[in-house]
């Protein structure tokens, strides 16, 4: 809990180490691909058609762990 609110761990991570303010239309891209992730360096700002375009290409071109 942040100001009240729930906030998801690598948002909260991700904006006090960068300073940044994420409007509600902004969000937290992984390059990993892992949500549980909190490491700083895997972590990018972007917009959501960013996140969803990251995932067509992380689904058509890289692994599918579930199937792991």
């Amino acid at each position: 809990m942040f100001n009240g609110r729930q906030v998801a761990a690598y948002r909260f991570v991700y904006c006090v180490l960068t300073g940044s303010v994420l409007t509600e239309d902004q969000v937290v891209r992984h390059r990993c691909h892992n949500r549980r992730c909190v490491n700083p360096e895997h972590l990018i700002e972007g917009t959501r058609a960013d996140n969803k375009r990251d995932d067509y290409d992380h689904w058509a071109n890289g692994t599918d762990y579930r199937h792991l």
